[in-house]
């Protein structure tokens, strides 16, 4: 069996990049399965994602070295100034899910991940709330409470601790209606996915669907984007739309609202653990 690695890296556009980057691979003894890349003639950066397998047992060869590979693409990266990651598919990211008292965007997350469709783990679902702990227990996975009324210092603390116990890697707020601190966010930067009911930023605040709904929207979206210390205004992952009509109820945009929010949480994640999602001053690129 070979072991499958997806590079990741991004720097100023130079002549020579992709050559130097696979070649790099190729000596290592890795085999490219896919590789997609990008210029950004706005900000001269470029981009690329390569997943390429590699031999981890002496029947086929030289065994791949992760450490010797990056010690030799370091090399590459000193020359090129290239930010880069390498992942094992084999390791998977720790997701924590949060969640009020909204089951849709839970259920979507959990039935698709025990469907392999989101390459992860989830260890734990977080609630300010005990209304969904049923949803948990039905698929095994541990629930806990925090208490929001003690203030978001302290609350925030026992949220820490509990992902900090649970070693998580990422948190997905999955209609989790609460605001978090610009501390945390800022210490969670770029590791917190959250789902919006909208185009960012329209109709903030308590019911969306209903603001919508008395202005006549023919549209209803959602964006799934990374939170930080600017509500609703983290870099988007995902976005998408439906066409509504103006005979629909507010009772169906909520329904038609519950579908695309549900598709474009899964999407993103999707992206996000697939490694498809690059980060340059302060916006996306998705790169697949």
């Amino acid at each position: 069996m070979n072991s499958i690695y997806t590079l990741t890296a991004t720097c100023p556009d130079k002549s020579g990049l992709i050559s130097s980057i696979t070649s790099c691979i190729a000596r290592n003894g890795g085999n490219i399965l896919n590789l997609a890349q990008h210029t950004s003639v706005d900000l001269g950066a470029f981009f690329c994602r390569i997943q390429f397998e590699a031999p981890n047992t002496s029947e086929q060869g030289n065994i791949f070295s992760p450490a010797s590979f990056t010690a030799d693409f370091a090399e590459v990266a000193g020359q090129f100034d290239i930010k880069w990651n390498i992942y094992d598919k084999s390791v998977k990211q720790r997701m924590a899910v949060m969640v009020s008292k909204t089951s849709h965007c839970l259920y979507e997350i959990l039935l698709k991940h025990e469907d392999d469709q989101l390459d992860c783990e989830i260890p734990v679902i977080i609630s300010n709330h005990p209304d969904l702990c049923a949803v948990a227990t039905e698929f095994h996975i541990p629930y806990f409470q925090i208490d929001t009324k003690k203030g978001k210092e302290e609350c925030e603390k026992d949220l820490q601790s509990i992902l900090e116990d649970y070693k998580i890697d990422v948190v997905c707020m999955a209609r989790y209606m609460q605001i978090l601190t610009a501390e945390f966010t800022k210490k969670w930067e770029n590791k917190v996915i959250n789902i919006h009911h909208g185009f960012l930023p329209a109709f903030k605040g308590a019911r969306p669907y209903e603001q919508a709904w008395k202005k006549g929207v023919k549209l209803i979206g959602a964006t799934a984007h990374f939170a930080n210390e600017d509500l609703d205004q983290g870099p988007i992952i995902f976005q998408d739309v439906v066409r509504v009509k103006d005979t629909n109820s507010i009772k169906e945009f909520v329904e038609i609202g519950k579908d695309v929010e549900r598709k474009v949480l899964v999407e993103g994640l999707k992206h996000y653990f697939n490694h498809n999602v690059f980060i340059v001053e302060g916006r996306t690129f998705v790169i697949e």
